[in-house]
């Protein structure tokens, strides 16, 4: 199994070697920014930052909420200072 992943591994190489424009760019790596394709990759880049920006967004809300939320249960559960009697005086 190992020498048949080799094998392969090696003729794609080979074929590299052989047939150089198979492996050439496309028009996005090439870097020409009057092209569809590169503004369709550009878009598509844009668009993804964005959903992930959102996301990052959320769970940064959702901390805050848990925060703020431990903050007001850590308020209820302290206990409220009792009146201490002067000394000196009796109930």
């Amino acid at each position: 199994m190992r020498r048949a992943v080799l094998v392969v591994i090696a003729l794609i190489l080979g074929l590299d070697l052989i047939l150089p424009q198979i492996a050439s760019a496309c028009a996005t790596c090439f870097g020409a920014a009057d092209a569809p394709m590169t503004k369709g990759m550009n878009n598509a880049i844009l668009m993804l930052i964005g959903v992930v920006g959102v996301v990052y967004v959320g769970i940064g809300k959702v901390a805050w909420d848990f925060r703020k939320r431990s903050k007001r249960l850590a308020e209820k559960e302290r206990p409220k200072p009792q009146l201490r009697l002067i000394r000196g005086e009796k109930d």
